[in-house]
Formats: structure tokens, sequence, C-alpha cells
């Protein structure tokens, strides 16, 4: 069983949750790394009333291959102080304290944050179970509920759960200021520390003495209400309805389900044994990502290598007509080990689901030839179609992890940078790269010399990090005159 760090920090929280962000740029990582008490420091000083935290950039994931997830992409500063923020008061996010009224994920247990996929698990498992032993249920979820936070009502939540006064002002602060004085839409979607603020926010909900429902179960703002009652259920339906308007969130209606077997996932008694073993591997896979032992389960194999009986099943599934989402975000991540075996098929991943690019950024990390990994993203990023931002942002890292010393590396530096629907963020991806040649040091002096503090300045200071030290830091002594922000990432990186 691995062991917890003895000194476990806010800075490991942070280390160790940014790949799996939406977009986990480089330049905060860096910065982090070798400047997390200056950062810190930085920020406690904009707290104390010497300043204010940026305005952050709008940036959109794709959360399907037509639909956008809004959401901001943090400053290293402001980034990093909400994971200190978080983490320092983590002893507020407290689990269930009754069994019949449980939610799942986004908190500590045991030193270490929780692994949200074994969470999930967990979650359907009781939803599997409550169905067997209660007649009747409703299942619901939040209208784009990150989205719908009213800033006021998440201060006045964190204050109440007791956290220290300083902390609730400097929360109430980072969140007004992030969001350049918007009350709504001020949580950033994607962190683990959000994720743990949004989680614990809604546990009024299943809280509440109004809610008559035999048992309830929440993941996140997934809801499921069990009992024998259906009058009870359509009740307490329309309490938690008046409970969510008052903070001014609503319930998806297309979402809403009744009756029957709800649909997790877990129940799907129709699905082949073959599947069912993969979506086990698929879960072993995500859960160890978070390098920590769960209690052992009944998967004992599933971090076996795939047999021929199962890569064969996944060729099958390629082979039918139109692949679904949920079979293509399984194939990239159970077939890890076996890419060569699907490498015909590349072109469909990279092209047809854009919204599984850091699916298809990890799969592409063990293919054996890198240049026709290449070739393939720049025959995309080449096409007339429309390429958002998020796809653009993984096409970078995997520029960065393992292609840009293939024959097509310079090809896609100027195809990546100069794309029509390049954004700050993806541009930064690029600049951020700590590579001498393909002109990147001209297009990072540009912006360290204009005076800028942006992204594209930001980023640029950090990617100098493989320049000669002289030459470095003539640059950063000018970019530092830009303001107090390039001063701080100017001192940092001359360290590196």
């Amino acid at each position: 069983m691995s062991q917890v760090p003895t000194e476990y920090s806010a800075k490991d929280f942070f280390i160790e949750d940014l790949p799996r962000t939406l977009f986990p740029l480089s330049t905060n990582k860096i910065l982090v790394e070798n400047g997390a008490t200056e950062l810190l420091a930085f920020a406690a000083k904009i707290v104390g009333g010497g300043g204010s935290f940026l305005p952050q950039r709008r940036v959109y994931a794709n959360k399907d291959a037509l639909h956008l997830r809004r959401t901001v992409k943090l400053d290293a500063v402001a980034e990093f102080f909400l994971y200190d923020l978080i983490y320092r008061n983590r002893s507020y996010f407290r689990k269930p304290f009754n069994a019949a009224r449980q939610h799942f994920g986004y908190r500590f247990e045991k030193g270490m944050p929780v692994a949200p996929s074994k969470s999930y698990s967990d979650f359907k498992k009781i939803i599997a179970t409550n169905t067997l032993i209660t007649a009747e249920f409703i299942g619901f979820d939040i209208a784009s509920y990150f989205n719908s936070v009213y800033h006021h009502d998440l201060m006045a939540w964190f204050s109440s759960l007791g956290t220290p006064a300083d902390d609730v002002e400097a929360f109430g602060k980072f969140f007004r200021e992030i969001n350049a004085g918007r009350s709504l839409d001020c949580l950033p979607q994607g962190l683990y520390p959000a994720k743990m603020i949004g989680s614990e926010f809604l546990r009024f909900i299943e809280q509440s003495s109004s809610i008559r429902a035999g048992s309830i179960a929440r993941f996140m703002d997934d809801f499921y209400l069990f009992d024998d009652d259906k009058n009870v259920l359509q009740s307490d339906f329309a309490e938690v309805q008046r409970l969510l308007g008052l903070k001014g969130l609503s319930v998806n209606a297309s979402k809403t389900d009744t009756g029957g077997t709800p649909k997790t996932g877990e129940a799907e008694g129709n699905i082949s044994e073959l599947k069912r073993r993969l979506l086990k591997r698929r879960r072993h896979l995500i859960v160890s990502h978070y390098e920590i032992e769960d209690e052992p389960d009944d998967d004992s194999d599933a971090s076996e290598p795939l047999d021929e009986e199962e890569i064969e099943f996944v060729l099958s599934l390629l082979d039918a007509d139109q692949l679904s989402e949920e079979d293509a975000e399984l194939i990239l991540i159970v077939m890890r080990n076996n890419v060569d075996r699907i490498e015909e098929h590349l072109q469909l991943f990279a092209d047809g689901f854009p919204h599984l690019a850091k699916n298809f950024y990890g799969l592409c990390a063990d293919a054996r030839d890198k240049d026709a990994v290449a070739r393939i993203v720049l025959d995309v990023v080449r096409t007339d179609k429309h390429i958002g931002e998020y796809q653009l942002f993984w096409f970078g890292m995997m520029l960065e992890g393992y292609l840009i010393s293939t024959k097509l590396g310079s090809e896609l530096v100027e195809a990546l940078y100069r794309h029509q629907s390049a954004t700050d963020i993806s541009k930064a991806k690029i600049l951020e790269i700590p590579d001498l040649r393909f002109g990147l040091p001209e297009m990072r002096e540009a912006f360290l010399r204009e005076g800028r503090s942006d992204w594209l300045a930001w980023s640029s200071a950090v990617g100098s990090r493989a320049m000669k030290k002289s030459t470095r830091n003539y640059l950063l002594d000018y970019f530092a005159n830009g303001s107090d922000m390039n001063q701080l990432i100017s001192n940092i990186v001359k360290n590196v």
C-alpha cells in the first residue's frame, strides 16, 4: 500500500492535480514548483489590501462534439492561492454523517484528496443497491450548475462552515475580483478545490429536514431520491426545486429520471461481459492516476494487460458503422498499451472527437511511430474544419510532450501558433515550450520586450528558461518592468 506523504502540502495538492485540469499550462507548474512561497506572499499582499487579483482569461473546453464548457484559466498567483486556501481549510469539508443521506467525491480523506472516479463508482453502487430495496426514485441534476452559483451565496456558505474570518474575507475578494465583479459564473471549473466547493455547497439539500425521502445519494450536482411512496418523492422534488430556487439554481428538466432503472451505467444489464470487464479496467486506470491505494475491490484483474479477446472486442467496436462517444473514450483509455493495434484509426479520434483531445494526448504518448502521429495532427490542423481552443491546446501538449522532435515539429509549431482559431491560451502553450529551435526564441522575445503583462508574456518568460542565463536574464529585466506580476515571474524564472 502506498504511503501518504508525511509533508503533504498545498504545493503537492496543486502539482498532483494540475495534469487532471482542463488547461494545465506548464507556466503555472514551473512557477509553483520554483516559487510557491513567493506566489503566496504576493497573494497575501493582495488580500491585505495591496492590490487586486487579476480578472481571469475566459476559456472554453469541449463537453461533447458540439457543446462547450465555459470557465476561466487562472494565472499562477490566483490558481495557487485557491489551492492553498482550500487546502488549509480542508477539515471543514466533512464526510456524510447519515448513511441514508450521502454525498460522494471531492474532499480529503487520510490526508489525501479522494479519487473522484472511485467515489463515483461507490455512488453508482449505492444507486444500484437502493433501486433493489425501494420501489421509487427520482434522479436529477442542476442546470449549468457551476455557471449559475451566486458569489454572495458562496461567501455566506464558506463563512457558515466556521472558517477563519480572514479566510472568509480572502475567499470573497478572490471570487469577486477574478470575475471582474460579476456575481454569477465565478466558480472555475476543472480544479479540484473548486469541485470541493461546488460539492460541499449543495449539502444543504440532503441536510434539509423538509426532505422526507428514505434515502438520498449525491455526486456533485447529480441527485437521487429513493422511497417506497411515490407521493413522498413528488413532494420532495417540489421542495428541492424550491430550495434550489432560493440560491438561483434550477433542475435540468431534460435529465430528470423517474421509476424503472436509473441511468447510471452500473445497472445496465444488457452490455456484454467483455465490455463490462473493459469498463472496470477504465475505472481502474483512472483511479490509479491518483497514486493512492483505495480499499480492495473485486476488480483484481483490472490492472492486468488486455488479453487478445478484449483487444479483438475493441477492434470490433472500431469496425462498427458509427463509433459512439462512450466507446471512443473507453478505447482511448484502455488501449494505451496497445495503441499500435489501432494505429489506422488514430485519424478518426483526432478528427471526430474534439472533446476527447486530452485522452488522445494520453493514447498517442505510447505510440511508437511519433512521425505518423505528427502527420495526423498536422493534417487535422490544416483542414478547413473548425478547431476549438481545447483541441488546439491539447495538440500543443502533444507537441511539447513528444512531437516537437519529429520531422514535422517545425511545421506543427507554426500551424498551431498561427491557426485562425488560436487563442491566447493555446498560443501560450506553444510559447512556454523551452525549446530554442523553430523560431520560438524570437517569438518569445517580441512579447518580453513589449512591456506586456498577459498570458503571452508570462508564458514567454517561462519558456525562456532554456536560454543561456545571461541572455535570458537580460530579456527578463525588460519584461519585469511591465507590472508587479511580471516582476514576480521574472524573479522566479531567473532562479530556475
